[in-house]
Protein backbone atom coordinates (compact mmCIF):
# COMPACT_ATOMS: atom_id res chain seq x y z
CA UNK A 1 0.00 0.00 0.00
CA UNK A 2 1.25 3.49 -1.09
CA UNK A 3 1.89 5.94 1.81
CA UNK A 4 -0.41 8.27 2.54
CA UNK A 5 -0.38 12.00 0.51
CA UNK A 6 0.91 14.85 2.74
CA UNK A 7 -2.17 17.07 2.28
CA UNK A 8 -2.10 20.75 3.86
CA UNK A 9 -5.81 22.58 3.74
CA UNK A 10 -7.25 25.45 6.06
CA UNK A 11 -10.05 23.42 5.56
CA UNK A 12 -10.98 21.81 8.62
CA UNK A 13 -13.16 19.15 6.58
CA UNK A 14 -9.76 17.64 4.72
CA UNK A 15 -9.38 15.65 8.13
CA UNK A 16 -12.47 13.03 6.94
CA UNK A 17 -10.60 12.35 3.60
CA UNK A 18 -8.70 9.68 2.67
CA UNK A 19 -6.18 7.78 2.15
CA UNK A 20 -5.16 11.72 3.37
CA UNK A 21 -2.61 12.49 6.02
CA UNK A 22 -4.12 16.04 6.45
CA UNK A 23 -1.93 19.04 7.53
CA UNK A 24 -4.05 21.99 8.68
CA UNK A 25 -3.04 25.10 7.78
CA UNK A 26 -4.23 28.63 8.38
CA UNK A 27 -3.25 31.05 5.37
CA UNK A 28 -0.85 30.68 2.99
CA UNK A 29 -1.19 27.42 2.10
CA UNK A 30 -0.08 27.01 -1.52
CA UNK A 31 4.07 27.16 -0.04
CA UNK A 32 3.53 24.20 2.13
CA UNK A 33 4.68 21.98 -0.88
CA UNK A 34 7.71 24.32 -1.34
CA UNK A 35 8.87 24.09 2.18
CA UNK A 36 8.46 20.53 2.65
CA UNK A 37 4.84 19.96 4.50
CA UNK A 38 3.37 18.93 1.77
CA UNK A 39 2.93 17.11 -1.18
CA UNK A 40 -0.87 18.49 -2.85
CA UNK A 41 -2.90 21.48 -0.87
CA UNK A 42 -6.57 21.69 -1.15
CA UNK A 43 -7.33 25.23 -0.86
CA UNK A 44 -10.40 27.94 -2.16
CA UNK A 45 -8.63 29.15 -5.87
CA UNK A 46 -10.15 31.85 -7.42
CA UNK A 47 -8.05 33.40 -10.47
CA UNK A 48 -5.05 30.71 -10.00
CA UNK A 49 -2.31 32.92 -9.73
CA UNK A 50 -0.96 32.16 -6.60
CA UNK A 51 -0.95 28.74 -7.59
CA UNK A 52 0.80 29.53 -10.62
CA UNK A 53 3.63 31.64 -9.09
CA UNK A 54 4.15 28.69 -6.49
CA UNK A 55 4.60 26.50 -9.19
CA UNK A 56 1.39 24.71 -8.58
CA UNK A 57 -1.64 23.88 -10.90
CA UNK A 58 -4.87 22.56 -10.40
CA UNK A 59 -5.73 18.89 -10.83
CA UNK A 60 -9.08 18.74 -9.66
CA UNK A 61 -12.16 20.78 -8.97
CA UNK A 62 -13.69 19.65 -5.14
CA UNK A 63 -16.69 21.82 -5.40
CA UNK A 64 -17.84 25.13 -6.46
CA UNK A 65 -18.71 27.75 -4.22
CA UNK A 66 -19.95 31.47 -4.28
CA UNK A 67 -20.53 33.99 -2.25
CA UNK A 68 -24.22 35.65 -1.09
CA UNK A 69 -25.47 38.78 0.56
CA UNK A 70 -28.74 37.46 2.24
CA UNK A 71 -31.82 39.52 4.02
CA UNK A 72 -34.01 37.77 6.09
CA UNK A 73 -38.11 38.64 4.60
CA UNK A 74 -39.79 41.27 6.80
CA UNK A 75 -39.29 45.19 7.90
CA UNK A 76 -36.22 46.41 9.20
CA UNK A 77 -35.24 48.89 11.46
CA UNK A 78 -34.30 51.70 8.56
CA UNK A 79 -30.82 52.52 9.55
CA UNK A 80 -30.02 48.26 8.86
CA UNK A 81 -31.67 48.27 5.51
CA UNK A 82 -29.69 51.44 4.55
CA UNK A 83 -26.68 49.36 5.62
CA UNK A 84 -27.78 46.74 3.31
CA UNK A 85 -28.16 48.77 0.18
CA UNK A 86 -24.69 50.55 0.56
CA UNK A 87 -23.32 47.20 0.77
CA UNK A 88 -25.44 46.20 -1.83
CA UNK A 89 -24.26 49.18 -3.96
CA UNK A 90 -20.43 48.74 -3.38
CA UNK A 91 -20.72 45.19 -4.34
CA UNK A 92 -22.63 45.81 -7.79
CA UNK A 93 -20.08 48.54 -7.98
CA UNK A 94 -17.29 46.53 -8.17
CA UNK A 95 -18.83 43.41 -10.02
CA UNK A 96 -20.03 45.94 -12.50
CA UNK A 97 -16.23 47.44 -12.96
CA UNK A 98 -14.58 43.91 -13.41
CA UNK A 99 -17.03 43.35 -16.74
CA UNK A 100 -16.04 47.11 -17.87
CA UNK A 101 -12.72 48.81 -18.88
CA UNK A 102 -12.35 52.95 -19.29
CA UNK A 103 -11.65 53.30 -22.87
CA UNK A 104 -9.69 56.77 -23.93
CA UNK A 105 -8.49 57.18 -27.92
CA UNK A 106 -8.31 59.90 -30.33
CA UNK A 107 -11.07 59.62 -33.12
CA UNK A 108 -11.83 61.59 -36.24
CA UNK A 109 -14.91 63.75 -35.77
CA UNK A 110 -16.65 63.02 -39.05
CA UNK A 111 -16.83 59.38 -37.77
CA UNK A 112 -17.76 59.83 -33.91
CA UNK A 113 -21.17 58.18 -34.32
CA UNK A 114 -19.39 55.26 -35.89
CA UNK A 115 -17.32 54.73 -33.38
CA UNK A 116 -19.53 55.66 -30.44
CA UNK A 117 -21.93 53.11 -31.95
CA UNK A 118 -18.78 50.44 -31.31
CA UNK A 119 -18.68 50.68 -27.62
CA UNK A 120 -21.68 49.64 -25.47
CA UNK A 121 -21.24 52.18 -22.63
CA UNK A 122 -22.72 52.93 -19.57
CA UNK A 123 -23.17 56.66 -20.57
CA UNK A 124 -22.71 58.70 -23.73
CA UNK A 125 -18.75 59.37 -23.73
CA UNK A 126 -16.99 62.11 -22.56
CA UNK A 127 -15.50 64.12 -26.23
CA UNK A 128 -12.72 66.62 -25.59
CA UNK A 129 -11.24 68.70 -28.37
CA UNK A 130 -7.50 67.97 -29.52
CA UNK A 131 -4.96 71.42 -29.15
CA UNK A 132 -3.90 72.23 -32.64
CA UNK A 133 -6.54 69.24 -34.34
CA UNK A 134 -10.13 70.50 -35.68
CA UNK A 135 -10.02 67.04 -37.22
CA UNK A 136 -9.83 64.77 -34.40
CA UNK A 137 -11.37 64.67 -30.50
CA UNK A 138 -10.00 63.10 -27.40
CA UNK A 139 -13.02 60.53 -26.47
CA UNK A 140 -13.13 59.04 -23.00
CA UNK A 141 -15.87 56.32 -21.99
CA UNK A 142 -16.81 53.46 -20.02
CA UNK A 143 -17.44 50.27 -22.07
CA UNK A 144 -18.05 46.58 -21.95
CA UNK A 145 -15.11 43.81 -21.35
CA UNK A 146 -16.25 41.35 -24.07
CA UNK A 147 -15.42 43.16 -26.66
CA UNK A 148 -12.16 44.02 -27.09
CA UNK A 149 -9.67 42.79 -29.59
CA UNK A 150 -12.13 42.81 -32.66
CA UNK A 151 -13.58 45.94 -31.77
CA UNK A 152 -10.49 47.92 -31.39
CA UNK A 153 -9.33 47.02 -34.56
CA UNK A 154 -12.51 48.23 -35.80
CA UNK A 155 -12.21 51.69 -33.95
CA UNK A 156 -8.63 52.13 -35.74
CA UNK A 157 -10.02 51.14 -39.03
CA UNK A 158 -12.44 53.94 -38.27
CA UNK A 159 -9.24 56.56 -37.85
CA UNK A 160 -9.27 56.14 -34.18
CA UNK A 161 -5.87 55.94 -32.49
CA UNK A 162 -4.12 55.83 -29.11
CA UNK A 163 -6.74 53.61 -27.92
CA UNK A 164 -5.65 53.02 -24.15
CA UNK A 165 -8.24 50.21 -22.72
CA UNK A 166 -7.67 50.47 -18.87
CA UNK A 167 -9.27 48.43 -16.11
CA UNK A 168 -11.50 49.67 -13.51
CA UNK A 169 -11.44 49.08 -9.47
CA UNK A 170 -15.04 50.63 -8.73
CA UNK A 171 -17.68 52.03 -10.01
CA UNK A 172 -21.19 53.51 -9.22
CA UNK A 173 -23.62 54.94 -11.83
Amino acid sequence: MPPPIRTCSSATSIRKASPLNPCLLNGSVEVAPRAGLADAICDLVSTGATLEANGLREVEVMFRSKACLIQRDGEMADAKQQLIDRLLTRIQGVIQARESKYIMMHAPTERLEEVVALLPGAERPTILPLAGDKQRVAMHMVSSETLFWETMEKLKALGASSILVLPIEKMME
